[in-house]
């Protein structure tokens, strides 16, 4: 793809840990080739000082919505990025785009992206792990691991407070960004993965079709 081609429009839900790196790897990336690609960035959410050293935020920016201050940063790059500072919760939001990267703490936005019929990506990460599912991947494995739960941090509970800060939200945003600029190249992508930094690769369970 170039700059020739027609523009595709990209939806990244989420500006957290895995939304604000996986920002850092593919602006410049589609830059440097010349990709046409419109990005929108949602998520309501605030910058705040428990955000800093995990999300790719500065000092300056506590207390901004986190998808301005991405938007403002990276339209300097010569992609287009659109900030939409609300929280995914209908699926009427989710119309008008060709690719869907959910990376979000909660199971109901997830549920909304993977009823989809374009391809997504979710990424999910706790401490130094990692899991990536996609519209490639079974329906009753995207069911099984996506059961209700309260939101959880990227960082496991405890670890700002000892300073035990895990970076399996780098692996995942990576994972996410191939993903990505695969699926905008007609190439082969990444189907699913779950792993850990420091135990390797992880087994998904077995579910019957």
């Amino acid at each position: 793809m170039n700059s020739n081609s027609p523009a595709k429009n990209l939806l990244v839900v989420g500006a957290g840990g895995i939304g604000a790196s996986l920002l850092e790897n593919l602006i410049p990336a589609m830059k440097r080739i010349s990709m046409s690609c419109s990005v929108t960035v949602m998520d309501a959410d605030i910058v705040e000082p428990t955000n800093l050293g995990h999300q790719r935020y500065s000092l300056e920016d506590v207390g901004l919505k986190k998808v301005t201050q991405l938007a403002h940063r990276f339209n300097t790059e010569g992609t287009p990025v659109r900030a939409l500072p609300e929280n995914l919760r209908r699926s009427e939001q989710l119309e008008g785009y060709d690719f869907v990267i959910v990376c979000v703490d909660r199971p109901e936005p997830r549920r909304l992206v993977h009823k989809l019929q374009i391809p997504w990506i979710d990424l999910r990460c706790s401490g130094d792990g990692w899991v990536a599912l996609t519209s490639k991947s079974p329906e009753t494995l995207i069911r099984e691991m996506t059961p209700d739960h309260e939101p959880k941090s990227c960082q496991v509970d405890g670890a700002l407070e000892s300073g035990n800060l895990e970076f399996g939200f780098a692996v995942a945003a990576a994972i996410g960004s191939q993903w990505a600029m695969q699926e905008l190249r007609g190439r082969p992508s990444p189907t699913q993965t779950m792993g850990s930094i420091t135990y390797g690769s992880l087994t998904f369970p077995e579910v019957k079709a």
